[in-house]
């Protein structure tokens, strides 16, 4: 889902190229792996990505950097196009990173994983429970006993769901072997899209950034495969405070955008579905910057939360004759509260 701050995240594309200067962009990965040397902000008026990316490479090339990784962008209130763009700058033999000791809390004996440490490893049990809970400890001691229960060595809350007075929880457990899973990167190219299409048929390293089938999603756990793989039922712990009557939970937000079913060959991508069933999902800025938009679009507007700008990109978007969207720029207007809206339209 789009955000008022956005980060942007350019990976290094195909179809542009920054071989004209010496300092290569990183990807967010190879980046927190290395250490940088200093933080620059270069600031001018960039009308696309690809500007202030070679913009910063330039800058870059000027303090000596082999290469350089944009950490964010911030665009003025008073002209969409000025932006003020930040990276860190990397020297050709940049040490590595330390690697930070990760402080697990512990609950019942078993250790409570970040989402960070959990997606990149195999569950091998998947509990749901629903009951009364006064505290984010009380749900830690609850899902802890029965991580305990089931042998597991971790755990890791997926998600909470308000059903009445109660709490609907769901959580993966991991043994201390815990298998690696394949992961999707965050950036990897739609393969039904004209972008993912042409860059399958060039092959080669090109090839390697389509989506690749069999791989998980690297930002969300797919809670009804595992579910489904592992017969888990939701275990109501509380039966005195149960006023639910439904033996799952299920949210559905307002103005018909919903949250896309996570798939085994998919990356999980914010989807908006219209009332007559239509459906077009939208693209992170690091995908985007690697697929050339057919088309760019804008509207104008007061909206109050995300959802409503992501709900109404997305409607121009499908009307429009897009598969997928990217919400490229958010302008505030400086006399009132209305902003203008910036979308990328790919097919």
């Amino acid at each position: 889902m789009a955000s008022l701050k956005k980060i942007f995240i350019v990976t290094t594309m195909t179809f542009v190229s920054l071989s004209t200067f010496a300092a290569q962009q990183l990807t967010e990965q190879q980046a927190k792996d290395l250490q940088p040397f200093k933080n620059i902000t270069i600031r001018g008026a960039f009308y696309t990505d690809n500007d202030y990316v070679m913009a910063m490479s330039r800058a870059a090339d000027k303090e000596g950097a082999a290469s350089f990784y944009i950490t964010t962008t911030n665009i003025s209130p008073s002209n969409d196009t000025l932006r003020i763009v930040y990276a860190k700058l990397y020297k050709a033999d940049a040490p590595k990173a330390e690697e930070q000791t990760e402080k697990l809390r512990k609950f019942e004996g078993v250790y409570e994983y970040s989402k960070s440490k959990a997606i990149r490893l195999e569950p091998f049990n998947i509990i749901r429970i629903r009951g009364y809970f006064s505290s984010e400890y009380d749900i830690n001691q609850a899902i802890a006993k029965e991580a305990s229960a089931k042998g597991a060595y971790a755990y890791y809350i997926d998600s909470h769901s308000q059903l009445g007075s109660n709490i609907q929880v769901t959580a993966y457990l991991f043994k201390k072997d815990a298998p690696v899973r394949n992961l999707q990167p965050e950036d990897a190219i739609p393969y039904d899209s004209e972008a993912g299409q042409q860059a399958l048929a060039q092959g080669g390293d090109v090839a390697m950034q389509v989506e690749k089938p069999g791989y998980y999603s690297s930002s969300a756990f797919n809670e009804k495969f595992y579910a489904n793989k592992f017969n888990n039922k939701v275990k109501v712990i509380d039966q005195s405070t149960n006023n639910a009557t439904t033996p799952t939970a299920t949210s559905t937000p307002k103005l018909g955008v919903t949250a896309v079913a996570n798939e085994l060959q998919r990356i999980t991508r914010y989807t908006v579905t219209l009332p007559d069933g239509r459906k077009i999902q939208e693209l992170n800025d690091a995908t985007a910057a690697k697929m050339v938009a057919f088309d760019t679009i804008k509207f104008r507007g007061y909206y109050v939360t995300d959802q409503e700008i992501s709900y109404q990109a997305g409607k121009r978007a499908i009307d429009a004759g897009a598969k997928y969207y990217h919400i490229a720029r958010v302008a505030h207007d400086s006399n009132g509260p209305n902003i203008t809206v910036f979308v990328d339209l790919y097919r």
